[in-house]
């Protein structure tokens, strides 16, 4: 019988990529042994030569999946219309075959449709140089960082990446289109997270909307960590599978891989992400009570995911 292939689409948190392509490659290895199935990892990741919205929508003009498992942290591959939520009828619902963290549902990282499986949720931010702002000038909201006192003085990583963008997602769903349009006309970003965050050190501005992996003292310990009032923006990873007559063995190999105890044991030691088995402790940096937000499904089912994306292009660099 000819071996079959598994084509794993993969662009999840950038700041692990290497790290994570690791831990894949040798799960693939692993399971494979003796099965007529083999893991094909498609890695879709912004260095690679074509992206995973690239590669999507050259899928949807085909109109045909390629992927027979997902696995991203571009949160809007999963949200918009565009893209999977249009093909909910062509996915297998996977969202509740594995434990999630009561917390992550309280969250709301479980669609109604229950497709995806959450990984991880990576929360966001203030990140505040208190060299430049004191020790008691710094913002506690996001309500604060819309003003025009901050106009030029907060920063993100890039908005085509998905760190900045679950941010501004979250401030479209606390303050309406307004909201968002005062974030864009304010903000700046930069190439990355991690430039955002040399800049911040640099003491080239005064605050930066990080990750929590960013949030430990700097030099000096000048900087401090801020959670938003509002709560903390998270950026949700997912995976999904499509229907097809090898999802058993695609439901297989993620038991095996990504919903792994060892993979949340991974994304909380590396990332400080909220991880989403129950049977791994939280970071050190986190806490059961920790206030995070995203924005609900029933709202983001209303919402027009092509202004947003328009929204966050227009964001100006810094």
């Amino acid at each position: 019988m000819l071996n079959k292939s598994m084509n794993i689409y993969w662009a999840n948190l950038c700041i692990l990529n290497r790290m994570e392509a690791e831990k894949m490659e040798e799960a693939a290895v692993l399971w494979s042994k003796g099965r007529e199935v083999t893991p094909n990892m498609v890695y879709l990741g912004d260095t690679e030569e074509i992206g995973m919205y690239e590669k999507m929508d050259n899928d949807i003009a085909r109109e045909e999946l390629g992927f027979d498992i997902i696995v991203s942290s571009r949160f809007d591959l999963f949200c918009s219309k565009k893209y999977l939520q249009s093909y909910k009828d062509r996915l297998l619902p996977i969202g509740r075959l594995f434990p999630v963290r009561e917390e992550i549902k309280t969250l709301g990282l479980l669609d109604p449709d229950e497709l995806f499986h959450p990984l991880a949720a990576l929360p966001h931010y203030i990140m505040a140089n208190t060299r430049l702002l004191g020790i008691d000038g710094f913002p506690h909201s996001f309500e604060e960082l819309l003003q025009p006192k901050w106009e030029g003085k907060v920063f993100l990583g890039s908005t085509e990446l998905p760190s900045a963008k679950a941010v501004l997602f979250s401030i479209w769903y606390l303050f309406g289109n307004e909201g968002l349009e005062s974030a864009v006309k304010n903000w700046r970003q930069r190439s990355a997270p991690s430039a955002a965050m040399h800049g911040l050190v640099k003491d080239e501005f005064p605050i930066a909307l990080l990750p929590g992996i960013f949030g430990g003292p700097g030099p000096d310990d000048k900087l401090v960590r801020i959670t938003p009032n509002e709560g903390a923006p998270v950026l949700p990873s997912w995976t999904a599978i499509k229907k097809s007559p090898i999802q058993d063995d695609c439901l297989d190999f993620l038991k095996h891989s990504a919903l792994q105890t060892e993979f949340s044991e991974f994304y909380r030691s590396q990332a400080l992400a909220y991880p989403t088995d129950p049977g791994v402790s939280l970071p050190e940096t986190l806490t059961a009570d920790e206030k995070m937000i995203f924005p609900p499904w029933e709202w983001i089912f209303k919402q027009d995911m092509d202004y947003f994306e328009d929204a966050c292009r227009r964001t100006p660099l810094g």
